[in-house]
């Protein structure tokens, strides 16, 4: 169990956390590399909100995430053409003659799919207002170290069945719920490293079979996870174009190999934590 000194610290660096977004959004414009930073920021907020599931339970935390979860939304522009863009150049360097000349053919629909996509201009005023709530909220309610105990006992447990499901059903879906989770442990991992010391956040790990420990093991998970995800939507897009058929089976199975690749790349590193 940790001590009280660990309260404050805890504490502190969330406010510190969010005093930063905020900073970020009092700026007039928002570079690309600073909205992806915010993003990441809300993630980490959903993450902590995480910590509480247990003595808040999971309606109440629902609630609280749908403030850094609203933001992240309002931040999010045209990013589907991006990443269908970027996957799509990913996948050309690794599948077949075939695959190749099919996503050649596609190229300008993904150039079509990104001018299609307006970039509306960023009204900061309700992300402002919402991120003084989650200020207000963390305030009256600040973070236990007990809480941080049980949330990461929590997020462990739900690592451990979500890779089971993964495993067993092999559905995208339940991929990217388990990728979420992998990322809300890392952030609640970061958040303890940093307030409580070395020594104290590494005995909240889990062991690692090998020389890297948990947090970089779980970065390599959501990394893979992620470009499943992203192969996947792409095997969805091509799906939605105009094709023969018997050349739509074969770029779309050959998609779709990759992403069941990175499954089994995400998967290693998992099962070296004791998850899968």
């Amino acid at each position: 169990m940790l001590s009280r000194t660990g309260v404050d610290p805890l504490n502190g660096l969330i406010l510190a956390h969010l005093e930063s977004m905020q900073q970020h959004l009092a700026q007039a414009t928002l570079t690309a590399q600073e909205v992806h930073a915010l993003r990441v920021d809300c993630k980490q907020l959903r993450g902590w909100w995480q910590l509480r599931r247990e003595s808040l339970g999971k309606a109440a935390v629902s609630e609280h995430q749908a403030r850094p979860r609203a933001i992240a939304r309002a931040l999010a522009g045209p990013r589907e053409a991006r990443m269908l863009r970027k996957t799509h150049a990913r996948a050309y360097a690794w599948v077949d003659e075939r695959s190749q000349r099919l996503l050649d053919a596609l190229r300008p629909g993904l150039i079509s799919a990104a001018l299609s996509e307006s970039v509306a201009e960023l009204d900061h005023a309700p992300l402002k207002r919402l991120l003084s709530d989650e200020m207000a909220a963390w305030q009256a309610a600040p973070l236990t170290g007990e809480e941080l105990t049980a949330g990461l006992e929590f997020s462990r447990h739900r690592l451990h069945k979500l890779a089971a499901r993964v495993i067993s059903k092999r559905e995208i879906e339940t991929s990217h719920r388990l990728r979420k989770w992998i990322k809300y442990r890392r952030f609640q991992l970061a958040l303890a490293h940093a307030a409580l010391g070395e020594t104290a956040g590494r005995e909240l790990e889990s062991p690692s079979r090998g020389r890297r420990r948990e947090p970089e093991l779980l970065d390599k998970a959501a990394s893979r996870l992620g470009n499943q995800h992203d192969l996947a939507e792409l095997a969805l897009w091509v799906g939605e174009r105009v094709m023969l058929p018997a050349a739509e089976k074969h770029l779309v199975a050959d998609i779709l190999r990759l992403a069941d690749q990175r499954l089994e790349q995400a998967l290693t590193p998992l099962a070296k934590l004791g998850y899968a």
